[in-house]
């Protein structure tokens, strides 16, 4: 029995209405759960949704058959709550009478029933209990979590612990809050951006040690990193520590990089999986390469799953680190020593031995230097961390001089191990034998095992080198020919892009072809185009992809056919769409929607008329609302209507979770589309009366179809359902950019209703957002709101440090009319009070005091001599004040500026910076500079991460004269992976047919026939 009091059912009353439908339980995790709530919940419909007062009479009239018996409450739960039900035998009892009502087989839907609670109950996230780690640095180090091991001094080891004291500085705080927000609930992410070694991952080992115990760590390793995380992310539990060190490695594969982000930005926007936090670290140039937008956008999931989620990590100690370093002292040798010998304050850097490490690469010579250059060059052109023995011996004799080469003996690759390999005071050397293992205590298919040949992870901090200090080095053909055949298959997509990218068509032909053999898609098309390109007449290629597509995945296929069609390779198209059509499973109606569309888009007519033949929609899930949104346009726009008949047939509305509101959306979308409006109209009854708040883009997605659905009733009940869900739960009040979502979707009341709470609760003392708020109240007409939020007098409460939050908030001002509070403001003096360091700031409070005719701020601020105090590093913001001060009329500040050198100071490699830099001072004649500027060899230096920054500096460059500088940084196009911009900007069209050599020459022709 239950235990539920509350005596005798009660009898319904005559022409009463009927109850409420049930609502659909939210199971985040574990698995088992969800799939038992979701089984009962359909089996609840299937029995057209009786009443508890039905399901708890129905239990009374099987009371001998069923061991237990609960009330009304416990089938409330049992149906619609998201936890566990405690006993088992309520589950079954309810199941068993919807199985009746439904006309289900009772003893198998007891049995699923009885299985899935007890999988349930004895689910286990993955990952391990933090409680288990506290205490136990060694679990953190290398071949852990990624810690470096601190060096040993006299025994420190031994008397204080394998890891120093922690000294907190400025980034620990900003990490703090996010794993103090996950503590209290709030699911998150942090990722700490810095240089190798400078105590990143340490940091969140310190982060992650106050959770409580309970929370458990999971840190996604095999057997590659993406597919360890893909593979795993349905056993996430609440309360888990995501631990992403080296985030590039999870991110920046393709394809998988991209799902990667995408299943992390559904788990942390997944209220049923709160709470949660993921915890990565990169390397600034990884970030770069992550969240610059780029053509084609290979990141754009990266990018929105890491913005504004950056803490950015110092290479070094400030003066009140170091401080707290000494105040710290507790006799430990180790950071005595390293605040006494570290250069720079890198005191990070010199606890993990990079000094030792450095020293030690830098003695190296011969066959060990080529050892060690190999496997940097294989790192930053695309290998995974694990770094097969054999692909480095075959690749480093290239490297040699021929004397070096000649001078070999039969066991330099032992002695060159030998030594890469030694350690030193505890801290491991250049390279070190990666562990061979795999997932431990999962329940994961077994995998073939790999290759016995060893194989090894490069010191993080030589990484780092490498990429900075190799990036214009192109390894020797025995470094492409080894890798095509012995780099991991993971790797060799992206090797290939690497050669090719270079001009090594030959090299990438190859790396793309043996890739291909393995199944990857991506390869398969760069295989086909780029060889089009070159042979267009050749088939061999089209037959290659033909004959290794891998059949059991759709997407994948979906991807070879396109590559197909690209270049006119009608015959394996239809082969391979026939093939495909006879094998494809109907498990994943996201895969069959782009196997669909791809079919459609190479006219492989027949082949649809084929697959849909086999009824797909009769055997595909429905449990994922945005899958079988796809899957209905893919039917529609094939015109296959009997399929989408079929499929609405088994009304995928009612099997829709309400917990995504983006989901909801998009099947709601195409439930219109296709006029299955009885479908949209309940769907959208549920969605807006259930779907939860949490998320407001999410919302605001789900209100614009509901518009355009016509679904006005539910269009309002959601829309106030969300400005009531602001009110209690934002008591800062709603942000600004909700409004502009609202007022774009015509929900006209609730932006009043939003711009009023605004107006009256959003804190004062960040002029950015009063700023942001003001304008977005003038958008929407809210000149009531604007009344009201002007009548706090926020120019008395606004912080006067940050100029540029002042500048905000004065045009804000300004474009709202707000005359007596500019005045305020203005009377509050804050050309005094405003930081000078920031060049941007100063010259957009210049900008904005100009514009509002206050001639006293604009002595007051130039008397202060912001020329003096501007840093000078940053080449764009010196730019931008630079203009400012020359449009204001300042000769003496411009001149102060000027001798201070900011060409000599301006970091140099981001090239659009540059650009600006130097276009300025050429149109304010600081010839002087231009030159200073141009000695320092910027061409060299720029980091290009897209072709538009290449051709902006190349453009600034000819302005000024800078031949010399015009053909370093064509010439270093090719070498950087930017090969097609080096073609083009440097006249180079017709010089190499068949790409390059390693060493610069044309390439000789090369075909199909020359490939292994």
């Amino acid at each position: 029995m239950s235990g539920d009091t509350g005596g005798d059912r009660p009898e319904p009353e005559v022409g009463t209405r009927r109850p409420r439908e049930l609502a659909r339980a939210r199971v985040g995790w574990p698995p088992a759960l969800r799939e038992l709530k979701d089984l009962l919940y359909e089996v609840y419909l299937a029995a057209a949704a009786p009443s508890l007062d039905e399901i708890t009479a129905g239990i009374d009239d099987m009371d001998d058959e069923l061991d237990g018996s609960p009330r009304r409450d416990t089938v409330r739960r049992v149906i619609s709550d998201s936890e566990r039900p405690k006993k088992q035998a309520d589950v079954v009892a309810v199941a068993t009478v919807l199985a009746r009502h439904a006309a289900w087989d009772a003893p198998d839907l007891a049995c699923r029933v009885r299985e899935l609670w007890v999988r349930a109950r004895m689910a286990q996230g993955v990952g391990r209990p933090i409680g288990d780690l506290r205490g136990r640095p060694e679990l953190g180090l290398d071949g852990g979590l990624g810690i470096h091991p601190a060096l040993d001094t006299g025994g420190a080891r031994d008397r204080f612990g394998i890891l120093p004291a922690y000294v907190p500085r400025d980034h620990d705080a900003a990490l703090k809050a996010v794993v103090e927000a996950a503590a209290k609930g709030r699911s998150g992410i942090a990722v700490l951006v810095g240089g190798s070694s400078t105590g990143k991952t340490r940091a969140l080992w310190e982060a992650v040690a106050e959770l409580p115990q309970s929370w458990r760590l999971w840190h996604p390793l095999t057997p590659t990193a993406p597919e360890a995380v893909l593979a795993a992310l349905p056993d996430i539990a609440p309360r888990t520590v995501v631990w992403l060190n080296e985030a590039q490695n999870y991110l920046t594969p393709t394809p998988l990089g991209e799902q990667v982000a995408a299943g992390l930005r559904e788990l942390l926007n997944d209220p049923s999986r709160a709470p949660l936090v993921v915890l990565g670290t990169l390397w600034p140039e990884h970030w770069d390469t992550l969240t610059t937008r780029t053509e084609p956008d290979r990141h754009a999931g990266a990018r929105e799953l890491l913005g504004g989620h950056k803490i950015d990590v110092p290479d070094a100690f400030t003066l009140a680190d170091l401080a707290a370093l000494d105040a710290a002292d507790d006799g430990d040798p180790r950071l005595a020593q390293a605040a006494h010998h570290a250069q720079d304050a890198q005191i990070t850097q010199y606890l993990a031995g990079v000094p030792y490490l450095m020293d030690r690469y830098n003695a190296a010579r011969g066959a060990t230097r080529a050892l060690i250059h190999a496997a940097m060059d294989a790192r930053r052109l695309g290998a995974g961390l694990r770094i097969p023995l054999d692909w480095l011996a075959a690749a480093a004799p290239g490297y040699l001089t021929d004397a070096e080469y000649r001078g070999l003996d039969g066991d330099w690759l032992d002695k060159a191990l030998a030594y890469v390999t030694t350690p030193c005071n505890g801290v491991p050397g250049i390279l070190t034998p990666a562990p061979a293992r795999g997932p431990r205590n999962q329940r994961t298919p077994a995998r073939p095992a790999t290759s016995g040949r060893p194989r090894y992870l490069l010191a993080d901090y030589l990484d780092q080198h490498g990429r900075r200090h190799r990036a214009t080095q192109i390894p020797p053909v025995d470094f492409w020919t080894a890798a095509a055949r012995h780099a991991p298959p993971a790797d060799l997509t992206a090797l290939g892009d690497a050669a090719w990218n270079r001009g090594l068509y030959r090299d990438a032909a190859q790396l793309h072809k043996n890739a291909t053999a393995h199944g990857n898609p991506h390869a398969t098309g760069r295989l086909v185009k780029n060889l089009h390109r070159l042979h267009p007449t050749d088939s061999r290629p089209a037959q290659w992809a033909l004959a290794h597509a891998a059949l059991d995945d759709l997407k994948a296929v979906a991807t070879v056919l396109t590559a197909l069609r690209a270049v006119g390779a009608h015959e394996q198209i239809t082969e391979l769409a026939e093939l495909v059509v006879a094998r494809a499973g109907f498990d994943d109606p996201h895969a069959l929607s782009w196997l669909l569309r791809a079919l459609r888009y190479v006219a492989a007519h027949e082949q649809i008329t084929a697959l849909l033949a086999r009824n797909p929609a009769a055997h595909t899930p429905l449990d994922n609302p945005e899958h079988v949104a796809k899957l209905l346009g893919a039917l529609r726009q094939a015109g296959a209507d009997e399929q989408i008949t079929a499929l609405l047939a088994r009304d995928p509305a009612a099997h829709t979770p309400l917990d995504n509101p983006h989901a909801v959306a998009g099947l709601l979308n195409e439930l219109r589309a296709v006029g299955a409006h009885e479908q949209a109209s309940e769907l959208a009854r549920q969605a807006a009366a259930r779907t939860p708040l949490d998320t407001p883009y999410a919302v605001f997605s789900l209100l614009s179809d509901l518009r355009r659905a016509g679904a006005h009733e539910q269009f309002t009940e959601l829309a106030e359902r969300f400005t009531a869900h602001v009110a209690l739960n934002y008591p800062r009040g709603p942000r600004a950019a909700w409004l502009k979502e609202l007022r774009a979707i015509g929900a006209h009341e609730q932006v009043t209703e939003l711009a009023r709470q605004a107006a009256a609760r959003t804190p004062l003392d960040d002029p950015n957002t009063v700023a942001v708020l003001l304008s977005e109240l003038q958008k929407v007409r809210a000149h009531e709101q604007i009344t009201a939020l002007l009548a706090r007098n926020p120019a008395a409460h606004t912080p006067l440090d940050d100029p540029r939050a002042v500048a905000a908030l004065l045009y804000a001002l300004r474009k709202n009319g707000a005359e007596e509070q500019i005045t305020a403001l203005l009377a509050r003096n804050p050309a005094a009070h405003a930081t000078l360091d920031n060049p941007i700031s100063v010259a957009d409070l210049l900008y904005e005091l100009r514009e509002n005719g206050v001639d006293e701020q604009v002595t007051t601020l130039l008397a202060r001599n912001p020329a003096a105090h501007a840093t000078l590093d940053n080449p764009h913001a010196v730019a931008i004040l630079l203009s400012e001060l020359h449009k204001t009329g300042t000769d003496e500040q411009v001149t102060a500026l000027l001798a201070r050198d900011p060409a000599t100071h301006a970091t140099l490699d981001h090239p659009m910076a540059i650009e600006r830099l130097l276009g300025v001072l050429r149109e304010i004649g600081a010839h002087e500079q231009v030159t200073a500027l141009l000695a320092r060899d910027p061409a060299t230096h720029a980091i290009f991460n897209n072709s538009i920054a290449v051709e902006g500096l190349l453009g600034v460059l000819r302005e000024v004269g800078a031949h010399e500088q015009i053909t370093a940084l064509t010439g270093r196009l090719a070498t950087e992976g930017h090969f097609d911009a080096f073609i083009e900007f440097g006249g180079h069209q017709d010089q190499f047919p068949f790409g390059r050599e390693p060493d610069g020459t044309a390439a000789p022709a090369w075909s199909w026939s020359d490939l292994d």
